[in-house]
């Protein structure tokens, strides 16, 4: 008989399950918080120190490269300017006595030379003709056999200095791959032969095995004509081989054209097994190339094995780091189990909590419980707190739109001022200039009064307008005389000179316009005639007002003969100002002109003025 289940054992084990969901739920949180925080660094510094460490390594070596190239090439030229200074002091001793005829000598000092220096193989006399005389080891069937042809007699003899030959095998006394140290010495200050001594290429001492050339290191010396003197044994040449333009031998042929400072260069199939390897070159004073390379095997072997090393510590690190991080978490929570208890004291009033403990993992439900009591009353600070602001914004918003409106206001009386000062005021000097200047060329004593009157009456008004503009009023004229009679004062006024003429063609009109009209046809109409006057060099002008009863609106045009002008190329104010006042009152401003051909400016405005379209 089955034995049924307790339900509340069941609930038992489902809650105990959910706590530990809710336990393992923060150990998630906590380790993507750790993986993010910790790791991810951790793994970009490894790369970037290990990008690094790589080319600390290479750079290592190439400066290791560098240096073992750079010794052996000093301790080769050493060795052959020493052994070389040896056979010129024979000769410079030889050639001062006098005595290069005798042979005795000779065997002499050759013997005695051969004994002191034994890395000479072997040492021979050539006479002035290139013909052995005697050899050490003495060897009595070489006596006469012409060397003329080899380059350790004929160089001597054409440049009269010691010569080191390229690498050769020796035809009389020896099939080792050798070189000719060659001086020349001297009868009478005449060439009278040359003093030889061959050196086998093993009896180099930067060139034997023991030398101090690191292990895993290889050599190649080349001569002037690209003949191997010398190869290690992990190279696949030897001695006396040419290197080719083309093939395997083509990245060394380069490599030796290359400057001695040239960086570190990888020579691909180079080892005899044939491996890659970098290289370097450095040249010596005899026109020969030393080569020293290092297997690119070895090069990424201490790259991996700094790579290992830093993953280990790297290892250690974040193994040290979760530890410590795991002990202190322990720590932490009995700290804040604590704090929690201390918060939940302070609680305020009791009420629904919007958030649920159970919804979050175990530890943080105490959290949850106190915050949430927290909350209510940070509600009610909120409420207030954002009522504040609202209010602060909405007068905020006043206090600009009255900003913008202040602003606006004082815009448009600094522009009135602007068109006023630069449509009245300036035109009102301009006729006083004029005036003054047909005052200077006028000789009739009572013209010069009349003129001198009306400067004086254009003063007055100027003074007049002047206070007027600084209330803000209309033109006097216009009040007083209306638009035709004002447009005549003006133009009589600023054309009074004669020069250039001036046509009105001013109809009657029925009745009088708005006044902003007024103010607005007279000053388009100043502004022309006054550019006229100052920029356009004309002979002719017209002026024509009249009324289109059909439309209701005035016309008011203004032309001359003038030069003209590109309306693209002006940027001054006045005809802004011209087009502004228009637009205005719902009129319209053409300005036609081509350079050379006049200009002709046309004014339509409504006789009642009305609202810009």
């Amino acid at each position: 008989m089955t034995q049924s289940q307790d339900p509340a054992q069941g609930s038992s084990r489902i809650g105990i399950a959910a706590a530990r969901g809710r336990r393992r739920a923060l150990f998630r949180d906590f380790s993507s918080l750790l993986f993010v925080a910790v790791v991810l660094p951790v793994v970009a510094i490894a790369a970037v120190y290990l990008w690094q460490s790589s080319r600390v390594a290479r750079d290592q070596y190439e400066t290791r490269l560098h240096d073992v190239a750079s010794a052996h090439a000093r301790e080769i030229d050493a060795f052959v300017e020493m052994h070389t200074a040896v056979l010129q002091v024979m000769a410079d001793r030889r050639s001062n006595a006098g005595t290069v005829r005798d042979e005795a000598r000779w065997v002499d000092d050759l013997g005695r030379l051969h004994r002191y220096f034994r890395d000479f193989k072997t040492l021979a006399l050539v006479d002035a003709d290139g013909a052995l005389v005697m050899t050490e080891p003495a060897a009595t069937h070489v006596r006469g056999v012409s060397v003329a042809d080899r380059s350790y007699y004929a160089e001597p003899r054409r440049t009269g200095r010691p010569h080191i030959s390229n690498a050769y095998r020796g035809r009389v006394t020896s099939e080792i791959p050798s070189v000719a140290l060659s001086v020349p010495y001297f009868a009478d200050r005449k060439f009278a032969g040359v003093i030889v001594g061959a050196i086998t290429i093993e009896a180099f001492p930067a060139l034997r095995s023991e030398s101090g050339l690191p292990g895993e290191f290889q050599m190649l010396l080349v001569d002037g004509h690209h003949t191997v003197v010398h190869a290690t044994p992990g190279l696949p040449f030897r001695s006396l081989d040419t290197l080719q333009t083309e093939g395997r031998d083509a990245p060394l042929r380069r490599l030796e054209a290359s400057d001695q400072n040239a960086r570190m260069t990888l020579v691909p199939g180079v080892l005899r097994d044939g491996g890659d390897a970098y290289a370097v070159v450095s040249p010596l004073r005899n026109g020969w190339h030393l080569l020293v390379f290092v297997p690119q095997s070895t090069v990424v072997f201490e790259v991996r094995r700094h790579t290992a090393a830093m993953l280990v510590l790297l290892a250690l690190v974040l193994v040290g780091v979760l530890a410590v991080t795991g002990a202190l978490l322990g720590r932490l929570r009995v700290y804040f189990t604590d704090l929690l208890d201390r918060m939940q004291r302070f609680a305020l009033e009791s009420q629904a909590l919007p958030a649920s403990p159970e919804m979050l993992p175990v530890e943080l439900a105490p959290v949850a419980e106190a915050l949430n009591q927290l909350a209510a009353r940070a509600h009610g600070a909120y409420e207030e707190v954002s009522n504040s602001l609202e209010e602060q914004r909405r007068l905020r918003q006043e206090l600009q739109d009255m900003a913008r409106h202040l602003i606006t206001l004082q815009e448009t009386e600094r522009r009135t001022l602007s068109r006023e000062l630069h449509d009245d005021i300036g035109q009102a000097i301009t006729a006083i200039k004029l005036g003054a200047m047909a005052l200077q060329d006028d000789s009739d004593p009572e013209r010069s009064r009349e003129v001198l009157a009306e400067i004086i009456g254009i003063t007055d008004q100027t003074v007049a307008k002047l206070r007027n503009l600084s209330m803000l009023l209309r033109p006097p004229q216009l009040d007083t005389l209306g638009l035709e009679t004002a447009l005549r004062w003006q133009a009589d006024t600023l054309f009074r000179s004669g020069h250039p003429q001036l046509h009105l063609q001013l109809a009657s009109l029925p009745e009088r316009p708005d006044p902003a009209v007024e103010l607005a046809c007279f000053r388009i109409a100043q502004e022309a005639l006054t550019n006229i006057l100052r920029h356009s060099g004309a002979t002719h002008v017209t002026l024509s007002l009249e009324l289109d009863a059909a439309t209701g609106s005035l016309h008011l045009v203004v032309t001359d003969d003038g030069r003209g002008f590109s309306p693209e190329a002006v940027r001054g104010l006045g005809l802004v100002i011209m087009r502004e006042r228009a637009q205005q009152l719902g009129g319209t401003l053409h300005i036609e002109t081509v350079p050379g051909q006049g200009t002709r400016v046309s004014l339509v405005l409504p006789l009642r003025g009305g609202e810009p379209s």
